[in-house]
């Protein structure tokens, strides 16, 4: 879960003209932020695109949203309030869209740095990814505001107050308030809330308060087990991509299972050495690693074209009839030893890793010695057919 964590003061802020986009960004960036302290977060444009499910293609609204962001925060009516003081303070003390790395760069108010780290109580979290999917202005702000409340599924909020935090024109009379603002939120927050139900409260006859309430999900008890079968070759490809720090809390066995679904084996073994080599930050979700999974299926997908050389005349009746001859003859008309010696460095380099880790593997020893380095060199064709998958 890509879990938005913040102290409950936010939730006493409006976010009264903040468009749908705004509130996905703004949200993906306090994600990235809660582990960063007061330290200066560099968030590329690519990232924060995935995290806020951002769908609009042109830089220049990219970039007018993110400085739309930016601009609203600074008009935002950040408070707090204790028995001494009260204090009005802007969130982040540094903003920087910078256009030519396409990056944004972000630094958080030294001051009330809590508001978004070392959190121990009074906080709401949810998931981003459920907020980002949901489409209304209204069932996103709802939806945080409700998220507070997840323990005892029960939210209770004046009307006029709630009018405020959601940001309801002042020019919505009832009937308009119940029927673009309540009744839509309702509806799209069921998916999030099991059987959510709004009860409007009166006093006297006018109606005062809205009361939200909503039951628990049902944990699944009983899960069916799937068996899954792969070879050791593409069982080595998965252990070596999840040495990357950033592959491997993605690498589940749920999604390894997933992937030997949607791919062929060597599709599989191309992307994994792609991802292994590439990745140089957390990836967000299965969907994104699939992008760039597909990346390096697709980059390193290599044609061979054989075609007859003019036999040189010294070499035309000469016979190649020693085994030695023979054998290299055979490796080097191996299409996968053709296509492994015409990959670049370092895709080889990793191959011949993994070749090396077989040979261990297969002498029973943990490191390499002189010895064993001329012997695996001897063998060293036949353990790279191995990783390739062209010898069991």
């Amino acid at each position: 879960m890509l879990e938005v964590r913040y102290s409950n003061v936010m939730n006493n802020v409006s976010f009264s003209g903040f468009k749908e986009k705004e509130l996905d960004l703004f949200f993906s960036i306090c994600f990235k932020l809660k582990e960063y302290g007061t330290n200066e977060l560099i968030l590329d444009f690519e990232e924060l695109k995935e995290l806020s499910n951002y769908q609009h293609r042109g830089l220049q609204r990219f970039y007018k949203d993110l400085d739309q962001v930016y601009k609203k925060l600074l008009e935002l009516n950040f408070r707090y309030e204790d028995e001494e003081k009260i204090t009005r303070f802007v969130l982040f003390n540094r903003y920087d869209v910078e256009k030519k790395k396409k990056v944004v760069s972000i630094k958080i108010n030294e001051d009330f740095k809590y508001i978004l780290n070392g959190l121990t109580e009074m906080y709401t979290k949810f998931d981003l990814l459920d907020f980002v999917n949901l489409k209304s202005v209204y069932s996103k702000n709802t939806f945080k505001l409700l998220k507070q409340w997840e323990t005892t599924k029960k939210a209770e909020f004046e009307i006029d107050v709630f009018r405020d935090l959601l940001g309801v024109p002042i020019t919505y009379n009832t009937d308009n308030f119940n029927k673009r603002v309540l009744k839509p939120l309702v509806e799209e927050l069921q998916h999030c809330f099991k059987n959510l139900k709004l009860e409007k409260i009166r006093t006297g006859r006018k109606i005062t308060k809205l009361k939200f309430t909503w039951e628990s999900k049902k944990r699944e008890i009983e899960k069916s087990e799937i068996e899954l079968e792969i070879t050791q070759s593409l069982n080595n490809f998965f252990e070596k991509a999840k040495k990357n720090r950033f592959l491997t809390e993605i690498l589940t066995e749920k999604n390894i299972y997933k992937l030997t679904q949607m791919y062929e084996e060597d599709q599989l073994k191309k992307g994994l050495l792609y991802i292994y080599k590439q990745v140089k930050k957390d990836i967000p979700n299965f969907s994104y690693l699939i992008k760039i999974l597909e990346t390096g299926i697709q980059e390193q997908e290599i044609k061979i074209k054989i075609v007859n050389d003019e036999v040189p005349e010294e070499t035309e009746n000469k016979s190649f009839t020693t085994e030695e001859n023979t054998k290299d003859t055979k490796e080097v008309e191996n299409p996968l030893l053709v296509a492994y010696f015409n990959l670049p460095e370092s895709i080889k380099s990793g191959i011949l890793e993994s070749a090396k880790e077989l040979y261990l593997k297969d002498v029973n020893i943990k490191n390499m010695n002189a010895t064993h380095e001329k012997f695996f060199k001897a063998a060293e064709k036949q353990y790279i057919l191995k990783v390739l998958g062209g010898e069991k």
